[in-house]
């Protein structure tokens, strides 16, 4: 965790996982609440903002997101992005049993690149497509793997809204609620303090956008 003027915090997040699972996705609907406008691979590491506040303790919080390429040839270079994370995101494709293979070696990736106390999440996007009988990993798989490991554990897609609809569908989490899980489990883990059940709110008038640099869903 770094420190800087005008913010309590400023939390470092790094999304990992294979190519075209849809990580870029996730951050533009995370942070502008939409899909990216172009469909090409990300290209090394990709970086935004969002600012949010911790409605329990009035702290004012800084994302750091990086978004990195899944494809082997950019991994001596997305390496050097662990360092100093607060937090990973693990995505992988539920209906992409490849990109659930390659999560041992992106965790192995993580525990060698990171320290312990970075928040560890692993995230199924693209559920959408489990409507369609597309859906190759069972959730229970998922959360075996997540268990072995001790990690966060949730599933969502980059095409529902962000703050989840519970009501509409009591499946559709949004990714909103993914990353209010891992910052306060990043924030608690910090203080050495119990997480509690308090939430983490978006100060929109603040938000970052996001450079249009050709980022797609991989």
């Amino acid at each position: 965790m770094e420190e800087s003027e005008g913010f309590s915090e400023i939390l470092k997040v790094v999304l990992i996982g294979a190519s075209n699972v849809g990580k870029t996705a996730l951050v533009y609907r995370y942070v502008l609440d939409e899909l990216p406008p172009n469909f090409t691979s990300t290209i090394g590491v990709e970086f935004t903002k969002r600012i949010v506040f911790d409605k329990a303790s009035g702290q004012k919080i800084q994302l750091h997101i990086w978004d990195t390429a899944g494809q082997e040839r950019f991994k001596s270079i997305t390496k050097h992005y662990y360092r100093g994370a607060d937090a990973c995101l693990l995505v992988y494709d539920i209906s992409s049993p490849e990109s659930f293979e390659e999560l041992p070696n992106w965790h192995a990736e993580i525990r060698d690149n990171t320290t312990k106390d970075c928040v560890v999440c692993l995230v199924g996007n693209k559920c959408d497509l489990e409507s369609s009988g597309m859906r190759s990993i069972s959730k229970e798989d998922a959360a075996r793997f997540a268990e072995k490991h001790k990690m966060l554990y949730q599933e969502t897609s980059a095409l529902w809204p962000r703050e989840s609809n519970l009501k509409k569908d009591r499946n559709q989490v949004g990714i909103e609620h993914i990353f209010n899980m891992v910052l306060q489990t990043a924030i608690a883990r910090q203080k050495d303090e119990p997480i509690l059940n308090k939430s983490i709110k978006l100060n929109v008038q603040q938000m970052y956008s996001i450079p249009d640099q050709g980022a797609c869903a991989c």
